[in-house]
């Protein structure tokens, strides 16, 4: 068997549901949050259950799962906002509640997947690019953002999108829910923005989810937007650079660069310890160090993706940090590339 998130062979799999298989608990953990919501012994709906006692199943969930992050953190701090529920006590019953998330992503559901898969809209048995849209659906239709741990972070472009000093950096690390205005000068935050784009292509243009998914198989997500939109809804996603992927498709890894930075509970993957230095530490301080580093280049007002992303490839890392932290004790020896392409 393989992997079900990097496709390695491996004869390990799921303790709970002995159906997903993955090769490490690295792999296991990054594929948590989709796990979770079909994984019949951890599945969403069992956590609708017991809605009415959040706190106990978030912190069981996170706990037997090994599983931490800066969302996870959040709640922990901020656990007595759930105390409230309390006065919904007479309201526990298990289907109502999950009924009602369902039932936001079915009118969207073509006939076919409905009548294949009827309430089981989030199954093993839709395809897993499916899937991966009703989640994404669920999620922009109660207005939240991706978290930075999941793939929709990435192939839905919130990865692209500028994170900058307009907004309390903690906002963005330890928050789902972000309806937030910048200080400087009231405009939304990109990633804000960009989900308010695909809440209306959702709500407002009536983007059925096969149609969605044919953009995401394809890679042409971004194409669908602007195909929907007018160019003065959308100019400004080409004047930031915002790029989506397709399903399973090659990444640029300066935005892998960026999840590993950004998250805590995110591991690094073999292109970004070899494209950004981290393979020519020899010491846990120096990784510790290179990581601070692209943490403050990041939160830099100058900080473009897609520029370091070509320093990269040129090898002249060095230089473009340089340019953007002129004032910082950088490592040139760290800042190195160890396959750059020499045509570039």
């Amino acid at each position: 068997m393989e992997c079900n998130l990097c496709k390695k062979p491996t004869s390990k799999r799921c303790s709970r549901c002995k159906i997903k298989y993955y090769c490490s608990k690295s792999c296991q953990k990054n594929d948590y949050a989709n796990h979770i919501l079909v994984c019949p012994q951890r599945s969403a709906d069992i956590h609708v259950k017991g809605v009415f006692q959040l706190p106990l199943n978030i912190k069981k969930a996170y706990d037997d799962g090994g599983y931490t992050s800066e969302y996870y953190k959040w709640f922990l701090k901020n656990e007595h906002l759930l105390q409230d529920l309390s006065k919904y006590e007479g309201e526990r019953s298990l289907e109502p509640l999950a009924d009602k998330m369902i039932s936001l992503v079915k009118p969207y559901l073509s006939e076919h997947d409905l009548s294949e898969h009827d309430q089981a809209v989030l199954s093993s048995s839709l395809p897993d690019s499916k899937r991966h849209i009703c989640i994404f659906y669920l999620m922009i239709l109660q207005g939240y953002l991706p978290r930075i741990e999941q793939p929709h972070w990435i192939d839905f472009g919130f990865c692209a999108c500028k994170v900058s000093d307009n907004y309390h950096r903690e906002f963005i690390l330890n928050t789902v829910h972000i309806p937030i205005l910048s200080a400087g000068n009231c405009e939304l935050a990109e990633e804000v923005r960009l989900k308010n784009l695909y809440q209306e292509l959702i709500v407002q243009k009536g983007c059925k989810i096969d149609e969605f998914n044919d953009a995401y198989i394809s890679g042409t997500v971004l194409d669908l937007i602007k195909r929907k939109y007018d160019k003065t809804n959308t100019s400004w996603l080409s004047a930031s650079k915002i790029e989506t992927f397709g399903y399973n498709q090659p990444v640029k890894s300066v935005y892998n660069l960026k999840q590993y930075i950004l998250s805590n509970s995110v591991d690094m993957v073999p292109a970004v310890m070899v494209d950004y230095g981290f393979g020519n530490c020899r010491t846990k301080d120096e990784e510790k160090q290179l990581k601070n580093m692209y943490e403050k280049l990041i939160f830099a007002p100058q900080f473009d993706a897609i520029s370091l992303h070509k320093a990269c490839i040129a090898g002249k890392i060095f230089e473009y940090v340089s340019s953007i932290l002129p004032n910082d004790v950088l490592r040139v020896d760290l800042l190195r590339n160890l396959y750059p392409l020499e045509e570039y």
